[in-house]
């Protein structure tokens, strides 16, 4: 569970949400917390890059996280 402290909601998560709240404690790659998935769970690259990007979407929209786009040289 999740507390937004800032509207006093809680949010539920099942066990892949709760694998990403847990590597994304520091500053962390989506493609990292894809691999990391991948290797905890049965699932192909392009569902769990989808699946990893909508959750970050909805704890976005949320006011839960922030997400940056990877800095460009």
């Amino acid at each position: 569970m999740i507390l937004d402290l800032k509207s006093g909601t809680y949010y539920g998560l099942d066990l892949l949400g709760a694998q990403i709240w847990s590597l994304i404690k520091d500053p962390v790659s989506v493609i990292a917390i894809r691999d990391a998935i991948m290797a905890e769970f049965d699932v192909d690259a392009v569902t769990c890059e989808r699946d990893v990007a909508a959750f970050l979407e909805h704890m976005e929209i949320a006011g839960l996280v922030e997400v940056k786009n990877a800095p460009t040289s």
